[in-house]
């Protein structure tokens, strides 16, 4: 091909790798959180027993074979939007927090990915593993990292259970806004919701486990046939008396 050929070529594939629609069954309705929440990696509060889980993960590539459970909920206000998961790890892989977020590279963890659908705007990145450490970072298809994205406000906690280890993550409505999303009811995100599975002294061959398999070659959440669609919905109001 000529070099004009070729160039429209990639920019071609390179629209499909992500602006994929999104695949069928790959969306979930948040509830909008009525009671208090405390982020402490402990999922004990009775939104966790009422709101049905997100379940249907799979590994990525290989979606016959079976992962190790995973659960995740999102529940959004007026002043927050909060991701959880509680996931089966019969053999923890982490570390404590450090000042090195990419510690966490390595680490079993629970991810979650934020994106708008428009093509010009950046996705955003929260990766927290099984005892606490956190990597947030922004990017750009395609792989476009920067490390320096931190939302304000943000908690993020984790804690172990007999089973496995539990996930929290609080996003405030300021960082929200200061990043171009909305908190409001029918309000439409992409969302990828992620694992790392480690087995102890295998760290370059994880099991990458995953809400929506995007069919890549190899497993990577880093496009956009690995995102679903999540929509806020509102909880009914009370009609104010005539």
């Amino acid at each position: 091909m000529c070099g004009l050929a070729v160039g429209a070529w990639l920019l071609c594939t390179g629209c499909a790798l992500w602006q994929r629609a999104v695949p069928a069954g790959a969306r979930w309705d948040v509830p909008e959180l009525a009671e208090g929440l405390n982020v402490d990696g402990r999922l004990t509060e009775a939104c966790y027993r009422d709101h049905p889980a997100l379940t249907n993960f799979v590994i990525a590539g290989n979606p016959s074979a079976q992962p190790q459970p995973t659960r995740a909920w999102l529940f959004w206000n007026l002043e927050r939007l909060i991701i959880a998961f509680d996931v089966n790890d019969a053999q923890i892989v982490a570390a404590p927090e450090t000042d090195r977020e990419h510690d966490v590279d390595a680490q079993d963890r629970a991810e979650v990915f934020l994106r708008s659908g428009r093509t010009d705007a950046p996705y955003y990145c929260i990766e927290v593993g099984a005892r606490g450490a956190v990597h947030d970072y922004s990017a750009r298809f395609y792989r476009r990292f920067d490390d320096g994205w931190a939302p304000a406000g943000m908690k993020a906690a984790a804690a172990e259970t007999a089973g496995g280890y539990q996930v929290e993550i609080e996003l405030p409505r300021a960082a929200l806004e200061a990043d171009g999303f909305k908190l409001q009811a029918g309000e439409r995100l992409r969302c990828g919701l992620f694992r790392a599975d480690f087995t102890p002294g295998q760290p370059e061959s994880p099991t990458w486990i995953t809400w929506v398999d995007a069919h890549t070659k190899q497993p990577d959440f880093h496009v956009a046939g690995a995102f679903g669609e999540i929509v806020l919905r509102g909880r009914p109001r009370a009609q104010a008396a005539p």
